[in-house]
């Protein structure tokens, strides 16, 4: 099976959630003000890391892709409650201020953004694209870095399997085929660390190292992914914290069974 770091959060978010979206593909293709905001900014900060780290230039790149976002393969089918094009515009140039002010990129170098990968992860193959990829000589680190302009901070960074994910990937020589100017053995005995930076806030938050029993874990995750699938088993989440963002929870996913406390 190939799987996308994406699908593993959602379907450890809820199965059922990926049961609608990536099996039965239900309409939940409709796009949001804030989605697009995330996609126009990232590549806003791409071109800030990859022209000079100019700020100005970044902020003219998002008002120009925010002005025509179908430019980049998007479209904003619906605004979400107290957003405008101008209060997001607005948002989107503070969190580049915020972004450029931050300290710890004058130390390190660049080894790439927007970095796709396809690597073999067991009997599987595992797919996903790194925002930023940064490395420190001096302490022998890669950093993998992950843009979120809107969705709140894990409790638990260190366990997280998105970036066990891209932590692994870059373990792999397959990896490094994609990278210009960079080798799978200039960074073998290199440690993996993950940040996640909360572009709203401006807070880079520490998701820790990866080791050998993050990536045990992570696999372990996929193998259960795939069997459920194949035995056609998608539970509800039980904790319905990620309802609120569900494109399904007003919809099939409310009105799929009867009411259990109605008299038959």
């Amino acid at each position: 099976m190939r799987v996308r770091q994406s699908s593993l959060k959602l379907f450890g978010d809820c199965a059922r959630q990926y049961y609608y979206s990536r099996v039965l593909n239900l309409g939940d293709e409709l796009s949001g003000s804030l989605t697009v905001l995330g996609t126009v900014f990232h590549y806003a900060v791409e071109v800030y890391e990859n022209y000079g780290y100019n700020l100005e230039l970044a902020k003219s790149t998002f008002d120009y892709y925010w002005r025509c976002p179908e430019q980049l393969g998007e479209r904003i089918d619906f605004w979400h409650r107290r957003s405008t094009y101008d209060n997001l515009r607005k948002r989107a140039h503070t969190m580049l201020e915020r972004y450029h002010a931050l300290s710890p990129w004058k130390k390190g170098k660049l080894v790439g953004t927007e970095v796709h990968f396809i690597v073999p992860l067991g009997d599987h193959e595992l797919e996903g694209t790194i925002d930023k990829l940064f490395m420190r000589p001096g302490i022998k680190v890669l950093e993998i870095i992950d843009f979120k302009t809107s969705a709140k901070v894990p409790e638990k960074l260190s366990q997280n399997v998105q970036f066990s994910a891209y932590c692994y990937a870059t373990e792999r020589p397959e990896f490094w085929d994609n990278v210009t100017g960079f080798s799978y053995d200039q960074f073998i005995d290199w440690k993996r660390q993950g940040w996640w930076f909360h572009a709203r806030n401006g807070k880079m938050f520490n998701a820790g190292y990866r080791t050998e029993e993050h990536y045990k874990r992570l696999l372990l995750a996929v193998n259960a992914m795939d069997e459920a699938i194949k035995k056609e088993v998608f539970p509800l989440t039980i904790s319905g914290e990620s309802c609120g963002y569900c494109p399904f929870a007003d919809g099939v996913c409310g009105s799929e069974v009867s009411n259990p406390t109605e008299v038959t």
